[in-house]
């Protein structure tokens, strides 16, 4: 059966630069909560994240705003100083099969330290539409 993942920023929420006088991340996060999801997966789906465990009631409440299908496991415990190495983690722990993310240099690292298919999310956009 596959596993589909996705990561958060830059794929459900958009990717955007730092704000200028915006703040730190509790102030970004918190502007994130009133973001629209780019889109919402159908069917079974799961949330991989690199946000800081700290940060996870934004994402809560970002989800319980605009998901009514809600991933069926949301992975946020990352204190790690490497995403890469934690999303390759937790896609070998948990047996995702697909796993979407927008970060080219995470994409590069997941494809070689995981057996999923990893899809960048501009390659994602494109099959979407042809």
């Amino acid at each position: 059966m596959s596993k589909i993942a996705f990561d958060i920023d830059g794929v459900l929420v958009p990717d955007c630069d730092k704000f200028p006088k915006l703040g730190g991340l509790d102030a970004f996060y918190t502007l994130t909560t009133c973001m629209r999801p780019l889109f919402k997966p159908n069917g079974e789906w799961y949330a991989i994240t690199a946000r800081e465990a700290q940060y996870r009631p934004y994402t809560m409440e970002w989800m319980r705003k605009y998901f009514t299908n809600k991933p069926v496991e949301l992975w946020h415990e990352s204190d790690s100083t490497n995403p890469s190495e934690y999303k390759a983690e937790v896609i070998n722990k948990n047996g995702i099969t697909k796993y979407i993310e927008s970060d080219v240099t995470i994409v590069e690292y997941l494809r070689k330290h995981t057996q999923a298919e990893i899809i960048h999310f501009d390659e994602f956009c494109s099959r979407s539409f042809e």
